[in-house]
């Protein structure tokens, strides 16, 4: 009996230990829902942070008495008693109290996080479109269009509208403070004020295919000066080519069922069925985020993208000749 309890104790604490590092060895992530860097985040971090604390109370009360209980009746079990009163009230009513606080606290938040009206001149207004698998981004007042990058000003309110051409998908960019879904048919909108600058990674968070996971989005979160500098160079049209090997490759992107699907601006105005490239080489991936956008990555992406993200919808051109790939290369190579 005396080496059945022990084991039973040995196992306990291995038990908690295990808890603890697997606690622990999830706390690294490029992620960090919990470092808010808008406004309305911060009350939904501070919601989670308080959820947090309460439930590592309980958790170490809980964990205080299991390993009292282990040392006080190490040598055998406890004496059975006929009920406590005091105690049955106490460990229901502290369980309660704790409930009612969380509760309070969550309908507060929701109340303060849940105005889906953005009002006034200084409103920026942006248009994000969920399509397999990558993101539209326009700026409908700045006559911007750009794919899986994020630009937004800083100390200035935002009214994010979400749509989808297909399927449900979900933009979340974790230090925004929350996720809001893509849904065909039906509008959705974020609204809130960025207080901090830098750059942060998004994804898409509702499964929508075979390569969701590498649905990326890019936000950078820049002083207002450095957006209006990057707006008004984003807003302009595709550099001309200057030499004759990036017109030959604007040639074959003319020629090519390129323009049927990417929109250049002042060269090529179609629907975007792909990514706008007007300054695709300024942008640091390929492909939704899947690969960085250098000279080999684009070279191999042209050639053969499926072999890259198998399921994309972006036919190959490896039947062209060398030459004509390298153009078209060192053409949207230049697209800055």
């Amino acid at each position: 009996m005396r080496h059945q309890q022990d084991r039973h104790k040995r196992g306990t604490f291995l038990l908690f230990a295990l808890a603890v590092v697997l606690l622990v060895t999830g706390c690294t992530s490029d992620f960090n829902a919990l470092n808010s860097v808008t406004d309305r985040g911060d009350k939904i971090a501070w919601l989670t942070n308080l959820s947090f604390i309460l439930s590592f109370i309980v958790m170490g009360m809980v964990f205080v008495l299991l390993i009292f209980a282990l040392i006080r009746f190490r040598s055998g079990a406890p004496s059975t008693r006929e009920g406590n009163t005091r105690l049955e009230i106490i460990w229901t009513a502290l369980p309660a109290l704790l409930l009612i606080v969380l509760f309070v606290f969550t309908v507060r938040t929701v109340i303060n996080t849940s105005d889906n009206h953005a009002e006034g001149a200084d409103v920026l207004h942006v248009t994000i479109t969920g399509k397999q698998w990558w993101w539209n981004v326009e700026y409908p007042d700045l006559g911007i269009t750009t794919a899986n990058v994020l630009h937004l000003p800083v100390d200035r309110p935002v009214a994010i509208t979400l749509k989808s051409t297909d399927v449900i998908h979900s933009l979340w960019i974790p230090e925004i403070g929350w996720k809001l879904d893509n849904i065909p048919g039906k509008t959705n909108t974020l609204n809130f004020t960025l207080h901090q600058t830098g750059e942060f990674d998004g994804a898409c968070a509702e499964f929508c295919g075979v390569q969701h996971a590498w649905m990326r989005i890019k936000l950078y979160a820049q002083p207002g000066d450095a957006f209006s500098s990057w707006a008004n160079a984003a807003a302009g049209n595709a550099i001309p080519p200057d030499s004759q090997i990036l017109q030959n490759g604007k040639s074959v992107f003319l020629t090519q069922s390129c323009a049927s699907c990417h929109t250049i601006k002042g060269v090529s105005e179609v629907t975007n069925v792909g990514p706008d490239l007007t300054h695709f080489a300024s942008r640091e991936f390929i492909g939704g985020g899947v690969v960085e956008n250098n000279d080999a990555n684009l070279e191999a992406w042209l050639r053969d993208p499926s072999a890259i993200k198998p399921g994309v919808l972006m036919p190959g051109f490896n039947n062209l000749p060398d030459e004509e790939i390298k153009a078209l290369l060192a053409y949207l190579r230049s697209l800055k």
